[in-house]
């Protein structure tokens, strides 16, 4: 006897309206970090309908939501159960270093197959360079912050300067300005990661891309990174004698950076693109008298400003171990589909890591002109306390400071780094194939 098709009906017709898919539950691991509300409560609202939108057009997939607050919290829950049947399908990463050892350990899903038909099309080529890795792709972001010098427009006009091209330019124009009673950067650094911004940039323009690994004890090019961050602390020692910072610049908060800027007390300010978002709230007559350059060049040195730096809010990859790959893959389309990409726009005042929308239809000028820098550059680079493991990345952040106050040499520095990390030399496996953080 002949077997029927299942996937037939008499009349020939399909008969999925008769089939009802089985339901799927795809456990997904956001961060929304707890004390800004354009991070935390306004990118929460964004996902959230992006999820209901998703939800509503594929009825037998849920969302199930875990969102952790706190970044340490975030590495905690991964280390602890990306390599066992409890991980979560898609989960929060910001690329570099840290999903680098995840994806080095087979813990995470390759994507470079998935992304065909026009998807990989979909991203700024340079917003996909800090999720790859050995050729592979392993996450894709829907925002992408890019770090850039935000300077007041009348300021400058005022005294005649002309944008800075390299870090002896930038210093005489910290050294006039100072000498005329006006603070160069403002810097909010009792947070730690604003006064850390000048640190990667200038081991960055000093040293290029190869300094920026996970563990330099172990790197091939020690000497060279070991040499290219002496130098850059000793840069920052310039900055520091130049007048460039307010004597408080390590106690005040990142609210006080902002108000800065707005109030025309500074400058000038290292920033990402989602400064905007808070200007629109809390000082919109200021926009119009700000602009953005790159970072300047350290005469001699490798680093280029065709690389800028930045980090996501919403970059999403998924482990090796889901059983729910096809499912997840079809989630992370819609998080990076033309809607969400306007949302990240038009809702947010943000730069989605898309070619959906053409810059001409962006609100404003430097809103335009920051995406646009974006799409040409030729990488992007994750801010150096991603890379380094936890630990040691306090140390560093702490070190940072410390070279705003003169309280340590630029070789001490590089000392006290290098011992946080050596605490974590050797193999960094726990016994449940987890990555130790």
């Amino acid at each position: 006897m002949k077997r029927l098709d299942s996937r037939s009906t008499n009349c020939g017709n399909d008969d999925s309206r008769f089939y009802k898919l089985k339901e799927v539950r795809l456990k997904f691991l956001r961060f929304h970090c707890l004390d800004r509300h354009h991070c935390a409560v306004q990118y929460h609202h964004l996902v959230d309908g992006i999820i209901k939108r998703f939800e509503d057009a594929n009825p037998h997939i849920k969302i199930e939501s875990t969102i952790m607050r706190n970044w340490y919290q975030l590495m905690h829950i991964l280390n602890k159960k990306l390599h066992t049947d409890e991980t979560p399908d898609i989960f929060h990463t910001c690329g570099g270093g840290i999903l680098e050892d995840l994806s080095n350990a087979g813990l995470v899903y390759d994507l470079t197959h998935e992304l065909v038909n026009g998807w990989r099309q979909d991203f700024v080529p340079a917003s996909l360079q800090p999720l790859r890795f050995h050729g592979k792709d392993f996450a894709i972001p829907l925002e992408q912050g890019c770090i850039f010098v935000w300077y007041n427009k009348s300021i400058f006009k005022d005294f005649g300067f002309s944008i800075p091209k390299t870090f002896n330019d930038l210093l005489y124009i910290c050294r006039e300005l100072a000498r005329k009673g006006i603070v160069p950067f403002t810097v909010g650094n009792g947070e730690r990661w604003p006064g850390a911004f000048f640190f990667s940039h200038l081991f960055h323009r000093i040293g290029g891309e190869e300094v920026f690994v996970c563990d330099f004890t172990k790197a091939p090019n020690y000497d060279h990174i070991r040499d290219s961050f002496i130098a850059a602390a000793s840069k920052l020692l310039e900055l520091v004698d130049a007048g460039a910072f307010h004597k408080d610049c390590n106690t005040t908060d990142y609210y006080g950076q902002r108000m800065m800027l707005i109030e025309g007390r500074a400058a000038m300010q290292i920033n990402g693109n989602r400064l905007l978002n808070y200007l629109l709230v809390e000082g919109p007559a200021i926009i119009d008298r700000l602009d953005i350059f790159s970072f300047p060049l350290v005469d001699g040195s490798r680093g280029k400003t065709t690389t800028l730096f930045g980090g996501s809010l919403a970059t999403y990859a998924i482990s090796a171990r889901s059983k729910h790959k096809r499912e997840a893959v079809k989630f992370l389309r819609s998080l990076t589909d033309r809607q969400a990409a306007r949302d990240v726009i038009f809702n947010m005042g943000d730069i989605p890591a898309l070619n959906h929308v053409p810059f001409s239809e962006y609100p404003s000028a430097v809103h335009a002109r920051m995406a646009e820098e974006l799409s040409k550059a030729e990488n992007l680079q994750v801010h150096y306390f991603k890379y380094l493991p936890p630990h040691a990345a306090g140390v560093y952040l702490n070190v940072v400071a410390r070279l705003f106050e003169k309280e340590i040499t630029p070789e001490e520095a590089f000392e006290t780094v290098e011992k946080a990390l050596a605490a974590k030399t050797g193999n960094n496996m726990n016994k449940l194939g987890g990555i130790e953080i």
